[in-house]
């Protein structure tokens, strides 16, 4: 699959962004894949999308596309690339920001080489319409810092309790100090929709009962033969098996992401400024 350096961004001009971050309490829930293939569809559908691959040291999203990325974040950050020379190009114009380890060096860097990296980094930001960063899984810094920096957040989980538990947890942190942050709950690898709204159901009580929270509903994908092929042969299942039960799913969470509001222009802020502001220092 072509998946190429980016050579140019010139072309890219502000717009009305938003910045969305996957995230999970657990690993091994298919959220990468499904981070990827969400973008994948946004960009089929015209939207000028770019991913964040801040899943730190795994480059999960290349690996699920057969590629390895040669430079990352580190490599602008010691000052031997610029983020152009970094950022891949994809399937319908899809861009990959592969970041390494280079998202956790952000809080060391000097006020004067943080200014000059934003400026590249908004280079690309503002040529988007949807910022879409691929989170680690659990609570460390890194992984709050990247959900607080995001304009909203989707939790991926699955139907098995310890997945559910693990997602609780994590909202519960963020809920407990940042309440109106707005989650909204994907589920993954379900029997099919009545098992999907089961589970949103379970947890949604938990969450308003101990919380007073209520998260948004993202939707749900199925179990599909389609997406472990498509991890074997490191081609996306939206593009290997389009009509496949998991990519419709998947159609749906695009359809509600595009007929939904993002940030009011006005409030745009940077989400490389707000992840350098905090309020979770990168470790």
């Amino acid at each position: 699959m072509s998946f190429d350096p980016m050579s140019d961004t010139s072309a890219l001009i502000p717009t009305r962004r938003r910045s969305i971050a996957f995230t999970s309490g657990k690993g091994g829930v298919g959220k990468s894949n499904l981070v990827l293939n969400t973008g994948l569809l946004l960009a089929r559908h015209g939207r000028r999308v770019a991913l964040l691959d801040g899943n730190l040291g795994l480059a999960n999203l290349t690996v699920l596309m057969g590629q390895a990325p040669k430079y990352d974040l580190r490599d602008v950050l010691a000052g031997e690339k610029r983020m152009r020379d970094i950022v891949m190009r994809g399937p319908h114009g899809l861009l990959v920001i592969p970041a390494g380890s280079g998202v956790a060096e952000l809080a060391n860097l000097s006020e004067g080489d943080r200014a000059e990296l934003f400026e590249q980094l908004r280079e690309i930001e503002n040529g988007v319409d949807f910022l879409l960063i691929d989170t680690g899984a659990g609570i460390s810094d890194t992984v709050l810092s990247l959900i607080l920096a995001s304009d909203e957040s989707v939790v991926v989980t699955q139907p098995e309790p310890t997945a559910l538990a693990d997602a609780y947890a994590l909202m519960k942190v963020v809920v407990q100090q940042f309440p109106g942050y707005p989650f909204h709950v994907l589920v993954n690898m379900v029997r099919d929709g009545k098992q999907a709204q089961q589970v949103q159901g379970s947890l949604r009580e938990i969450l308003i009962r101990f919380l007073g929270y209520a998260p948004g509903d993202a939707g749900y994908v199925v179990m599909d033969n389609a997406v472990t092929q498509s991890v074997v042969q490191q081609v996306p299942f939206t593009i290997l098996s389009p009509r496949a039960p998991a990519s419709r799913c998947l159609e749906e969470l695009v359809r509600r992401l595009l007929g939904s509001a993002g940030p009011p222009a006005e409030t745009v802020k940077s989400f490389w400024e707000r992840v350098s502001e905090g309020p979770w220092r990168l470790m």
